[in-house]
């Protein structure tokens, strides 16, 4: 039987799994590459969902700052409390898009 293409990730990585359980030696190296290949594509989807993540909160911060206004902003019954909900969640964005760089 003919080993498959390693372009073909998956059927190359069956028949190195098959490999292995028949105690032939697989390949390292591109075991390795693959391994590498799969960490840097997690990291670059982390790092696009924290970005997205940031935003949706950006864009909530302010959201609910324009409904506070429109309700009165410092006249409200918990106005206090609703103004430091806003900021907290600005300035968490904030902090958590500078830790990352």
């Amino acid at each position: 039987m003919a080993s498959p293409d390693p372009s073909d990730r998956h059927a190359y990585l069956e028949e190195q799994i098959a490999r292995q359980k028949r105690g032939e030696p697989v390949d390292v190296g591109w075991v390795r590459d693959e391994l590498e290949r799969v960490r840097r594509e997690q990291a670059t989807r982390l790092a696009t969902s924290q970005r997205n993540l940031r935003w949706v909160t950006i864009s909530a911060a302010a959201l609910l700052l324009v409904l506070w206004l429109k309700n009165g902003g410092m006249s409200g019954n918990n106005a206090v409390l609703t103004l430091g909900l806003i900021i907290i969640g600005i300035l968490a964005a904030v902090a958590l898009g500078r830790k990352r760089r």
